[in-house]
């Protein structure tokens, strides 16, 4: 549903600043705590975070270079000799 709601300066700008920080919508962050004081009932935001987080490394596992490059140095690294002298 969607309202209109003339909320305190101050109080907006600490909504939206903790939903910038926890990397989610104004909205998730206002319904949060509308359900808090009214006693809803919602995941809490450390169990939404060890979600995303648990994602993210289980991704990053499926991404993992499982064979080594071995040792680089410039030259390899940029595929093109290294002046020396200069």
């Amino acid at each position: 549903m969607r309202t209109t709601l003339d909320l305190p300066d101050n109080l907006f700008k600490k909504a939206k600043l903790q939903a910038v920080h926890e990397g989610v919508a104004l909205k998730e962050v206002v319904t949060r705590a509308l359900e808090r004081g009214l006693g809803g009932d919602r995941t809490p935001v450390d169990a939404q975070r060890r979600a995303r987080a648990k994602n993210l490394f289980a991704s990053l596992d499926k991404a993992r270079n499982t064979k080594p490059v071995g040792r680089l140095n410039r030259a390899k690294l940029y595929d093109r000799p290294v002046l020396r002298g200069h």
